[in-house]
């Protein structure tokens, strides 16, 4: 018997994906009041509308986190793993 740590790899994939929209929330949060296109070809009008895209997007990542954090407690801290006979 194998034991693996089964919980952990949600909770893993749940600060991935909470930190990740907290990044791209305060990214699209930044350019939505202080930042400015990056070209000049671009009006400002896409650029405030990808900004906001940006921000629901790390709000919809942020809450994917946090219901894959309340999954994981509803899952196993370990389980076993019965090792194959190597016999053939």
């Amino acid at each position: 018997m194998q034991k693996i740590r089964y919980r952990a790899v949600f909770k893993g994939s749940g600060w991935i994906f909470t930190v990740w929209g907290i990044i791209v929330v305060l990214k699209g949060l930044y350019d939505v009041f202080v930042g400015l296109p990056e070209s000049e070809f671009v009006p400002l009008a896409n650029f405030s509308k990808y900004a906001g895209f940006e921000v629901v997007y790390g709000l919809a990542c942020i809450l994917m986190g946090l219901v894959i954090f309340e999954f994981a407690k509803k899952v196993p801290e370990f389980i076993e793993k019965v090792e194959a006979d190597e016999r053939g």
